[in-house]
């Protein structure tokens, strides 16, 4: 338990952090600050600043965020009718908003608060204790809120997400599927060359333990000359015959270090999924492809195995939007956290290679998903960035926030019946 424990931690993290890393590179370069740099949800267990950022890890693994300042998720944490304090610079502008004691500050002053606005005009109204007079401060150009202990800038105007032009906010957007993608890339590449690119020679590669090809008398590295009397030029030639041959016994001729060698070999009937609910006959007799080492190859191999993997799950996603108008959605056809965690538990077991092919996979999946056009996901976002580039003009800022929130709800339910449908599935 504890191994499958620590896969679904590196699993999880990796992905998450490689997603909003994304969104970061890409917002800082434009320069957009960026105030935290999450992994997980909920209440804070570590935390470490650099510069403007606050990094931390918080408790629970349901999903990260980089908060971007300015991007409409952002909730103004004043209302009016608020008490907190501010601390003031020679200009009489505000350096620090300061909303808990944890701080000790000197010459600072006591404010109801009036009126707040942290995107455009950047300014917090309201009746300061020291006159019970109205005032207006403008907020300094670095100024921070104190809140929980810890310092959280305020970002001025030009450096928020909605202040960027249409090109950059796109690729910030874009930047977190994007590196999920070159991760699952770099994941098979590196898995090729661990383990080799498969060949279509005719050649026996590994042997399943105990399978009939072994237990017929092959062996690793037999070049197949034919099986059941027809030639074999490569090695998916084998799956068509043995196809139609089903469960018969088929001969196996073979060149063993220049000796001809035969062997009866029966297949097993064997019921693959191809899908989640797509299942296909196949008949296999223990044999895998023969791997070679190459320089450039596994380059090659590495980009198809993502691609493959894309158009998979791409048209999953298609069958999963079209069962909704169907009828026939079920929640069993997503996993959350918890399916996350009951696969992992599946894949640790066969090993390292299968674990880091399973995070691939899940890779490709999770930019995918986020391209989805729904907002709150990157997809919907970067539909309203598109719909500026071309009626150059912005979606209404209160029609966004409105859409934004929707979304956000739409996929807290969605969060919360899969996690609850994956504990009934699994663990009950």
């Amino acid at each position: 338990m504890i191994y499958t424990i620590l896969a679904f931690i590196f699993v999880f993290g990796l992905l998450v952090t490689v997603h909003e890393y994304g969104h970061m590179f890409f917002a800082k370069r434009a320069g957009i600050m960026c105030p935290e740099f999450a992994i997980g949800m909920g209440p804070k267990i570590f935390s470490y600043k650099k510069n403007e950022t606050l990094y931390t890890i918080r408790l629970l693994p349901v999903g990260g965020y980089v908060r971007m300042a300015g991007d409409g998720l952002e909730q103004n944490p004043l209302s009016p009718g608020m008490h907190i304090a501010i601390k003031l610079n020679d200009d009489n502008e505000i350096t620090h908003v300061i909303m808990d004691d944890q701080h000790k500050f000197q010459q600072i002053e006591h404010l109801e608060v009036k009126d707040s606005d942290f995107d455009d005009e950047i300014y917090i109204e309201g009746i300061t204790s020291s006159d019970d007079e109205r005032h207006r401060f403008k907020i300094s150009r670095e100024a921070f809120f104190v809140q929980n202990g810890d310092l959280i800038q305020i970002a001025p105007k030009d450096r928020q997400l909605m202040s960027k032009k249409p090109y950059q906010r796109f690729l910030t957007l874009f930047a977190g599927p994007l590196f999920n993608f070159i991760l699952a890339l770099v994941i098979f590449i590196g898995l090729a060359y661990w383990s080799g690119v498969p060949t279509n020679k005719p050649v026996v590669g590994d042997l399943e333990q105990g399978g009939a090809a072994q237990t017929a008398g092959l062996k690793k590295g037999d070049e197949i000359i034919s099986v059941d009397g027809k030639k074999l030029n490569k090695f998916t030639d084998l799956q068509p015959i043995l196809k139609e041959k089903k469960s018969n016994p088929v001969e196996f001729k073979v060149n063993r270090n220049g000796k001809e060698k035969t062997a009866t070999v029966k297949a097993k009937k064997t019921k693959m999924q191809v899908s989640k609910n797509k299942y296909e006959t196949r008949y296999m007799v223990g044999v895998v492809q023969s791997k070679e080492h190459t320089l450039f190859g596994p380059l090659a191999y590495g980009t198809e195995q993502t691609i493959a993997a894309g158009k998979v799950i791409f048209q999953a996603v298609l069958s999963l939007i079209g069962s909704i108008f169907t009828g026939s959605f079920s929640f069993d056809m997503l996993n959350g956290p918890v399916g996350i965690y009951s696969n992992v538990d599946t894949v640790v077991k066969e090993g390292f290679i299968t674990l880091m092919s399973f995070t691939a996979l899940l890779s490709v999946n999770l930019g995918i998903m986020n391209l989805l056009p729904v907002p709150a996901l990157d997809g919907g976002r970067i539909l309203f960035v598109i719909y500026e580039m071309i009626f150059r003009k912005p979606i209404n800022k209160n029609a966004e926030r409105v859409m934004l929130s929707i979304g956000a709800v739409f996929l807290i339910f969605v969060m919360i019946m899969v996690t609850w449908n994956d504990i009934q599935r699994y663990f009950m």
